[in-house]
Protein backbone atom coordinates (compact mmCIF):
# COMPACT_ATOMS: atom_id res chain seq x y z
CA UNK A 1 0.00 0.00 0.00
CA UNK A 2 1.01 3.86 -0.81
CA UNK A 3 1.28 6.20 2.00
CA UNK A 4 -0.52 9.15 1.47
CA UNK A 5 -1.26 12.25 4.03
CA UNK A 6 -3.42 14.88 4.10
CA UNK A 7 -1.21 17.43 2.41
CA UNK A 8 -0.73 15.79 -1.08
CA UNK A 9 -4.48 15.24 -1.14
CA UNK A 10 -5.20 19.84 -0.65
CA UNK A 11 -3.07 20.36 -3.75
CA UNK A 12 -6.14 22.22 -4.84
CA UNK A 13 -7.12 21.72 -8.64
CA UNK A 14 -3.92 19.29 -9.57
CA UNK A 15 -5.09 16.89 -12.56
CA UNK A 16 -2.24 13.77 -12.52
CA UNK A 17 -2.19 10.62 -14.73
CA UNK A 18 -5.95 11.42 -15.49
CA UNK A 19 -6.87 11.41 -11.43
CA UNK A 20 -8.14 14.49 -9.81
CA UNK A 21 -7.08 15.20 -6.77
CA UNK A 22 -9.86 16.79 -4.81
CA UNK A 23 -10.41 19.30 -2.92
CA UNK A 24 -10.53 19.52 0.97
CA UNK A 25 -14.49 20.06 2.11
CA UNK A 26 -15.71 23.42 2.47
CA UNK A 27 -15.97 25.07 6.03
CA UNK A 28 -19.80 24.38 6.01
CA UNK A 29 -22.28 21.70 5.08
CA UNK A 30 -24.65 22.82 2.68
CA UNK A 31 -27.73 23.75 3.32
CA UNK A 32 -31.49 23.28 2.13
CA UNK A 33 -33.98 25.97 1.47
CA UNK A 34 -37.41 26.33 0.33
CA UNK A 35 -37.70 27.97 -3.48
CA UNK A 36 -39.97 31.12 -2.47
CA UNK A 37 -43.08 30.43 -2.29
CA UNK A 38 -42.65 26.56 -1.64
CA UNK A 39 -42.83 26.88 1.68
CA UNK A 40 -44.66 23.52 1.99
CA UNK A 41 -44.25 20.31 -0.09
CA UNK A 42 -46.98 19.69 -2.96
CA UNK A 43 -49.49 16.76 -2.36
CA UNK A 44 -50.03 14.47 -4.78
CA UNK A 45 -52.75 11.90 -3.76
CA UNK A 46 -53.63 10.26 -6.82
CA UNK A 47 -49.79 10.27 -8.36
CA UNK A 48 -48.00 9.29 -4.88
CA UNK A 49 -46.84 5.59 -6.53
CA UNK A 50 -45.99 7.23 -9.96
CA UNK A 51 -44.24 9.84 -8.84
CA UNK A 52 -41.97 8.14 -6.94
CA UNK A 53 -41.17 5.00 -9.37
CA UNK A 54 -40.38 7.61 -11.50
CA UNK A 55 -37.94 9.51 -9.49
CA UNK A 56 -36.20 6.04 -8.65
CA UNK A 57 -36.24 5.25 -12.53
CA UNK A 58 -34.81 8.12 -13.85
CA UNK A 59 -31.87 8.09 -11.05
CA UNK A 60 -30.82 4.68 -11.74
CA UNK A 61 -30.48 5.71 -15.20
CA UNK A 62 -28.63 8.98 -14.32
CA UNK A 63 -26.55 6.95 -11.81
CA UNK A 64 -26.31 3.91 -14.72
CA UNK A 65 -24.05 7.12 -17.05
CA UNK A 66 -21.99 8.43 -13.71
CA UNK A 67 -18.63 5.88 -13.98
CA UNK A 68 -17.11 7.80 -11.10
CA UNK A 69 -17.80 11.08 -9.22
CA UNK A 70 -16.10 13.03 -6.41
CA UNK A 71 -17.92 15.41 -4.15
CA UNK A 72 -17.97 16.40 -0.64
CA UNK A 73 -20.23 14.10 1.98
CA UNK A 74 -21.70 15.37 4.79
CA UNK A 75 -23.62 13.02 7.57
CA UNK A 76 -25.34 12.94 10.73
CA UNK A 77 -26.05 9.67 12.49
CA UNK A 78 -28.01 8.58 15.82
CA UNK A 79 -25.44 6.13 16.91
CA UNK A 80 -25.64 4.65 20.66
CA UNK A 81 -28.88 7.17 20.89
CA UNK A 82 -26.96 9.96 20.48
CA UNK A 83 -27.40 12.43 17.23
CA UNK A 84 -24.09 13.25 16.06
CA UNK A 85 -22.92 16.49 14.47
CA UNK A 86 -22.23 17.05 10.70
CA UNK A 87 -19.53 15.35 9.70
CA UNK A 88 -18.59 16.85 6.66
CA UNK A 89 -15.58 14.95 4.45
CA UNK A 90 -14.14 14.44 1.24
CA UNK A 91 -15.41 11.68 -0.81
CA UNK A 92 -14.09 9.58 -4.29
CA UNK A 93 -16.65 6.97 -5.31
CA UNK A 94 -16.23 4.50 -8.56
CA UNK A 95 -18.67 2.22 -9.73
CA UNK A 96 -16.95 -0.68 -11.52
CA UNK A 97 -15.43 -2.03 -9.72
CA UNK A 98 -16.96 -0.75 -6.24
CA UNK A 99 -14.37 1.87 -4.69
CA UNK A 100 -14.91 4.31 -2.17
CA UNK A 101 -12.69 6.21 -0.60
CA UNK A 102 -13.94 9.12 2.71
CA UNK A 103 -11.28 11.60 4.72
CA UNK A 104 -13.22 13.43 7.27
CA UNK A 105 -12.37 17.24 8.24
CA UNK A 106 -14.80 18.19 10.47
CA UNK A 107 -15.80 18.20 13.52
CA UNK A 108 -12.22 17.52 15.40
CA UNK A 109 -13.48 14.35 16.85
CA UNK A 110 -13.44 12.84 13.37
CA UNK A 111 -10.66 15.00 11.75
CA UNK A 112 -8.46 13.23 9.83
CA UNK A 113 -9.86 9.62 10.08
CA UNK A 114 -10.10 8.01 6.50
CA UNK A 115 -11.74 5.09 5.43
CA UNK A 116 -10.91 3.18 1.89
CA UNK A 117 -12.18 0.13 0.14
CA UNK A 118 -11.67 -1.64 -3.75
CA UNK A 119 -13.80 -4.64 -4.91
CA UNK A 120 -10.48 -4.95 -7.37
CA UNK A 121 -8.70 -6.80 -4.34
CA UNK A 122 -11.81 -9.05 -4.28
CA UNK A 123 -11.07 -9.43 -0.28
CA UNK A 124 -13.91 -7.95 1.36
CA UNK A 125 -11.93 -6.16 3.35
CA UNK A 126 -11.16 -2.12 4.02
CA UNK A 127 -8.61 -0.05 5.20
CA UNK A 128 -9.18 2.32 8.08
CA UNK A 129 -7.49 4.72 9.94
CA UNK A 130 -8.98 6.33 12.58
CA UNK A 131 -8.83 9.86 13.94
CA UNK A 132 -6.66 10.93 16.99
CA UNK A 133 -4.07 9.66 18.25
CA UNK A 134 -4.90 6.26 17.55
CA UNK A 135 -4.69 7.23 13.47
CA UNK A 136 -0.83 8.17 13.92
CA UNK A 137 -0.31 4.14 13.71
CA UNK A 138 -2.00 4.31 10.33
CA UNK A 139 -4.29 2.80 8.18
CA UNK A 140 -5.56 -0.96 9.69
CA UNK A 141 -7.18 -3.50 7.31
CA UNK A 142 -10.82 -4.51 8.75
CA UNK A 143 -14.20 -6.74 7.18
CA UNK A 144 -16.23 -4.42 5.58
CA UNK A 145 -18.75 -5.55 8.96
CA UNK A 146 -16.41 -5.44 11.27
CA UNK A 147 -18.42 -4.91 14.52
CA UNK A 148 -16.29 -2.39 16.44
CA UNK A 149 -16.37 0.32 12.61
CA UNK A 150 -20.01 -0.58 13.18
CA UNK A 151 -20.25 0.37 16.52
CA UNK A 152 -19.41 4.17 15.61
CA UNK A 153 -21.32 3.69 12.21
CA UNK A 154 -24.87 2.86 10.97
CA UNK A 155 -23.50 1.84 7.93
CA UNK A 156 -20.05 -0.09 6.14
CA UNK A 157 -18.44 2.57 4.11
CA UNK A 158 -19.75 0.80 1.06
CA UNK A 159 -23.12 1.79 2.09
CA UNK A 160 -22.44 5.51 2.30
CA UNK A 161 -22.66 5.88 -1.39
CA UNK A 162 -25.30 8.06 -3.70
CA UNK A 163 -26.07 4.39 -5.17
CA UNK A 164 -26.73 2.97 -1.27
CA UNK A 165 -28.54 5.70 -0.35
CA UNK A 166 -31.04 5.56 -3.51
CA UNK A 167 -30.97 1.39 -2.87
CA UNK A 168 -32.10 2.19 0.46
CA UNK A 169 -34.81 4.33 -0.40
CA UNK A 170 -36.44 2.22 -2.66
CA UNK A 171 -35.91 -1.12 -0.77
CA UNK A 172 -37.42 1.09 1.95
CA UNK A 173 -40.86 1.52 -0.58
CA UNK A 174 -40.65 -2.32 -1.89
CA UNK A 175 -41.10 -3.64 1.80
CA UNK A 176 -43.90 -1.55 2.26
CA UNK A 177 -45.62 -2.17 -1.04
CA UNK A 178 -45.10 -6.03 -0.66
CA UNK A 179 -47.05 -5.49 2.55
CA UNK A 180 -49.77 -4.06 1.33
CA UNK A 181 -49.18 -0.92 3.27
CA UNK A 182 -50.11 3.18 1.86
CA UNK A 183 -47.13 5.33 1.02
CA UNK A 184 -47.47 8.56 0.89
CA UNK A 185 -45.60 10.77 -1.32
CA UNK A 186 -45.62 14.87 -1.63
CA UNK A 187 -43.30 16.90 -3.82
CA UNK A 188 -41.61 20.69 -3.39
CA UNK A 189 -39.18 22.78 -4.95
CA UNK A 190 -35.91 23.66 -2.81
CA UNK A 191 -32.61 24.52 -3.74
CA UNK A 192 -29.71 22.38 -2.15
CA UNK A 193 -26.44 23.54 -2.39
CA UNK A 194 -27.20 26.07 -4.76
CA UNK A 195 -28.57 23.24 -6.74
CA UNK A 196 -32.47 23.23 -8.47
CA UNK A 197 -33.88 20.54 -6.76
CA UNK A 198 -37.58 18.28 -6.08
CA UNK A 199 -37.91 17.56 -2.42
CA UNK A 200 -39.53 14.29 -1.77
CA UNK A 201 -41.26 13.52 1.43
CA UNK A 202 -42.04 9.92 1.79
CA UNK A 203 -44.37 9.23 4.69
CA UNK A 204 -44.76 4.91 5.89
CA UNK A 205 -47.28 6.01 8.43
CA UNK A 206 -47.94 1.91 9.27
CA UNK A 207 -45.43 0.97 12.13
CA UNK A 208 -44.13 -2.68 11.81
CA UNK A 209 -41.47 -4.48 12.61
CA UNK A 210 -39.47 -4.41 9.24
CA UNK A 211 -39.85 -0.50 8.31
CA UNK A 212 -36.92 1.30 7.65
CA UNK A 213 -38.44 4.85 8.84
CA UNK A 214 -41.76 6.72 9.34
CA UNK A 215 -40.69 9.81 7.14
CA UNK A 216 -38.03 9.94 4.35
CA UNK A 217 -37.07 13.19 2.66
CA UNK A 218 -34.76 12.90 -0.86
CA UNK A 219 -33.56 15.91 -2.66
CA UNK A 220 -33.23 14.60 -6.23
CA UNK A 221 -31.00 17.51 -8.22
CA UNK A 222 -33.28 18.38 -11.39
CA UNK A 223 -30.68 18.65 -13.85
CA UNK A 224 -28.65 15.24 -13.05
CA UNK A 225 -31.70 13.37 -11.62
CA UNK A 226 -29.15 12.24 -8.87
CA UNK A 227 -30.47 12.16 -4.95
CA UNK A 228 -28.21 14.43 -3.72
CA UNK A 229 -29.51 14.26 0.00
CA UNK A 230 -31.27 11.75 2.18
CA UNK A 231 -33.08 12.04 5.84
CA UNK A 232 -34.50 9.41 7.57
CA UNK A 233 -37.15 9.99 10.61
CA UNK A 234 -38.22 7.72 13.52
CA UNK A 235 -41.97 7.66 14.65
CA UNK A 236 -43.35 10.36 15.99
CA UNK A 237 -43.01 10.42 20.04
CA UNK A 238 -46.86 10.90 21.59
CA UNK A 239 -47.46 14.72 21.63
CA UNK A 240 -44.95 15.25 18.89
CA UNK A 241 -45.46 16.28 15.18
CA UNK A 242 -42.14 15.27 13.82
CA UNK A 243 -40.14 12.09 14.34
CA UNK A 244 -36.03 11.94 15.48
CA UNK A 245 -33.72 12.05 12.62
CA UNK A 246 -31.90 9.04 12.90
CA UNK A 247 -29.77 9.47 9.46
CA UNK A 248 -28.59 11.98 7.01
CA UNK A 249 -26.68 12.10 4.07
CA UNK A 250 -25.95 14.61 1.53
CA UNK A 251 -23.44 14.53 -1.62
CA UNK A 252 -22.68 18.38 -2.25
CA UNK A 253 -19.71 20.31 -4.96
CA UNK A 254 -20.22 16.48 -6.98
CA UNK A 255 -18.11 16.52 -10.05
CA UNK A 256 -18.95 13.30 -12.24
CA UNK A 257 -17.10 11.43 -14.42
CA UNK A 258 -13.55 12.93 -13.38
CA UNK A 259 -11.32 9.44 -14.06
CA UNK A 260 -10.77 7.94 -10.68
CA UNK A 261 -8.15 5.44 -10.86
CA UNK A 262 -7.19 2.66 -8.35
CA UNK A 263 -4.45 4.78 -6.85
CA UNK A 264 -7.41 6.94 -5.72
CA UNK A 265 -8.67 4.32 -3.54
CA UNK A 266 -5.24 2.31 -2.76
CA UNK A 267 -4.06 3.11 0.89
Amino acid sequence: MRVKTWAAVACAGLIAGGVVIAQPPKSEPAKVTPVKGESAPKAEPGKAADSFATMISESRTALGKVKDYTCTFTRQELVKGTLSAEQVAEMKVRSAPAAVYVRFARPDAVAGAEVAFSATRKSNKMRYRPAGTEGARGFKTLDLDDSKFLTANRHPVNEWTIAAMLDRVSAAAAREKTLNNTVEVYAGDFQFAGRNVIRYEVLTRRPHAFRYAHRMLVYVDKETKLPVRFEAYDQPKPGATVGELFEAYSFSDLKLNVGLGESSFDY
